[in-house]
């Protein structure tokens, strides 16, 4: 960072590692397990990581919440979520979500006011197989 230049406001977060479960192709509706291992130069009183799924299609934004992580307090220095999220009921998922080709499954580091101070962003690549499957591949952008 040059001499003039100040880092922004709020806690400056650094992700160290991420790792996705189930890390290859999967079906669409698989369960997901996620960790993210990240610094933080300030100490994060009640914080939680809540993680969804974002489409964009031709006529808005869709947004299926996944969950959230329990609320945490997280120490200045090294610190690490997990989430696991059950299998989906596709019945539940509207179809021009699953129709799109690609999407984003953020992860967002969550104050206890709501204020959001770091997004991990991974694309989704969606396909239906050979066999008319639905299937998805979620991009670790730390690969």
């Amino acid at each position: 960072m040059a001499e003039d230049e100040e880092a922004p406001a709020g806690p400056q977060i650094d992700v160290t590692s991420i790792s996705i479960n189930p890390a290859e192709e999967s079906a669409f509706e698989d369960g997901l397990g996620l960790a993210i291992g990240f610094n933080t130069d300030t100490d994060l009183v009640g914080f939680c990581w809540r993680v969804s799924y974002v489409v964009d299609t031709s006529k808005r934004r869709l947004i299926v919440e996944a969950g959230c992580t329990e609320i945490a307090d997280y120490g200045v220095g090294h610190n690490a979520m997990t989430f696991t999220a059950d299998p989906l009921d596709m019945a539940t998922v509207p179809e021009a979500i699953w129709k799109q080709t690609n999407g984003l499954l953020v992860a967002t580091l969550t104050g206890p006011a709501g204020e959001e101070v770091c997004a991990v962003n991974m694309v989704v690549q969606i396909r239906v197989d050979e066999n008319g499957l639905l299937r998805r591949f979620i991009f670790n952008p730390m690969d």
